[in-house]
């Protein structure tokens, strides 16, 4: 019996760090752990959806025309018809999608992890394909760049990290900003940067100015402006730049002219002195807050109204205080549903059929529309593909409520209402995907600081570092 005693077994070596694959690139707070840093292809789709959301934004379908492409006009090549920043956009979300590995595989990973965007992209590619089954591609365009892009939009957003998210929706800000200041200016001067056309007779005559700054149409800068309000409370800037941009938003909704969007705007200073008054009421505020709160809402309220009274903001909305066309075209589409029955009311009819209805109730489509997307979605799709559409809404809406604050959820609401007083949804509009983006980033932005002990008056606000 070997009496020597027992070697101690050699320890194993680690094993080396497994390194993806090359050309894969895994993204933080995504689909799994971080392993690659930010480089190659990652980037890359960094950059084409940062593209494409700015096409989106400052690129209307006026300037499309200025440039030759006929992108909703009754002529021309259907690629045409799809907007540029949508082509970014899908190509932005193939490259995020393969920067994860197998684009197949990921798919599948984000369908898993994020079943309520997932879900939404899956209804609206399915109500695009009951429109074109039922009626054919002319004039089903707009299904891709207004309810199809949003989808796309936000899943590849969700394949960025939030540090990436806070840097879009900055930018998105920013652009706003700048959009605004272009409607001022342009109120100002009379004098558009893009002509202003509508449907196929050319340039617009209108009684009162409106501008129509970089988004083309004033309703178009209007709704996507009183979405974007609210976001404004949750960045992370210092109380005067958010001033600034509160004033700059709301000079430019009066200068878009649309009465709908100022009262919006109205309901959301309205909801916002509802906590102010609570705290007010609990004494959280002291005798110097509370005198210069007071001399600046009245001096804000004496400069606004001396802006009002000496230039052309706000001209259409304090002149036609009245019931005119504009509010008579809205009333005229219920009309419509008078003239859908049976199998067209279940199925849906094609757009020259509802052209045809439009024309007896009063509305002439050479220069206006059935202004409410909900009827006009319903007559084109019929209640089965309707309900498709409404579930795939549902899901959009369920996600984006899931992780705003408040200021944010009450913006999804007041989209909508707003939204439905016109043709946004059933026509070529960013709206919805400006929307969901900005929502989406603006959760990943760090949430002020509680007070430090209960029982004491809350502290300055601080805003947290990055979340993860």
């Amino acid at each position: 019996m070997d009496s020597r005693p027992a070697m101690a077994a050699a320890p194993r070596p680690p094993h080396p760090l497994r390194r993806p694959p090359a050309g894969q690139v895994i993204i933080p707070g995504s689909l799994v752990s971080p392993v690659v840093p930010d480089a190659g292809l990652r980037r890359l789709a960094w950059w084409l959806l940062v593209a494409g959301v700015v096409l989106r934004m400052m690129v209307s379908p006026q300037a499309l025309h200025a440039a030759g492409i006929p992108y909703d006009l009754p002529w021309g090549p259907f690629p045409a018809k799809i907007h540029p920043g949508t082509y970014v956009l899908f190509l932005a979300w193939a490259l995020s999608l393969a920067s994860h590995g197998n684009p197949l595989a990921a798919l599948l990973a984000q369908a898993r992890r994020h079943p309520l965007p997932a879900g939404f992209l899956l209804c609206m590619v399915g109500v695009l394909a009951w429109a074109v089954l039922r009626h054919g591609t002319a004039g089903q365009a707009f299904f891709i760049d207004t309810l199809v892009a949003p989808g796309v939009a936000l899943l590849t957003v969700l394949l960025h990290d939030p540090a990436r998210r806070r840097e879009l929706i900055q930018l998105m800000m920013v652009l706003l900003l700048v959009n605004a200041c272009l409607a001022i200016a342009e109120s100002a001067t009379s004098k558009r940067l893009i002509p202003l056309l509508a449907g196929r007779e050319g340039i617009v005559e209108e009684y009162h100015f409106r501008a129509s700054a970089f988004m083309g149409h004033p309703l178009a800068n209007s709704l996507v402006t009183i979405v974007l309000l609210p976001v404004v409370a949750v960045m992370p800037w210092s109380l005067r730049t958010r001033l600034l941009a509160y004033g700059l938003l709301v000079l430019a909704l009066l200068a878009f002219g649309s009465r709908s969007s100022l009262a919006a705007a109205a309901v959301y200073a309205l909801l916002a002195a509802i906590p102010m008054a609570l705290r007010l009421l609990r004494g959280q505020y002291n005798y110097l807050q509370i005198t210069g709160g007071l001399v600046g809402l009245a001096l804000a309220s004496a400069a606004l109204a001396v802006v009002v009274a000496t230039t052309r903001l706000g001209e259409r909305i304090f002149k036609n205080l009245v019931w005119d066309n504009s509010a008579s075209v809205r009333v005229l589409a219920f009309d419509v549903l008078d003239y859908i029955h049976g199998d067209d009311l279940w199925f849906g009819i094609p757009i020259e059929r509802i052209e045809g209805v439009a024309a007896r109730v009063g509305i002439d489509f050479r220069y206006e529309a059935i202004e409410n997307f909900w009827i006009n979605l319903l007559i084109l799709l019929g209640i089965v593909g309707f309900v498709l559409f409404l579930v795939g809404l549902g899901l959009l809406v369920r996600h984006l409520w899931r992780q705003s604050r408040t200021p944010l959820k009450v913006a999804t609401v007041m989209f909508f209402l707003v939204a439905s007083g016109g043709n946004s949804l059933a026509a070529k509009t960013p709206a919805l995907m400006i929307l969901a983006v900005a929502l989406q980033c603006a959760a990943a932005l760090p949430r002020p600081q509680a007070a430090a002990r209960p029982g004491l008056r809350p502290a300055p606000r601080r805003w947290a570092g990055a979340q993860a």
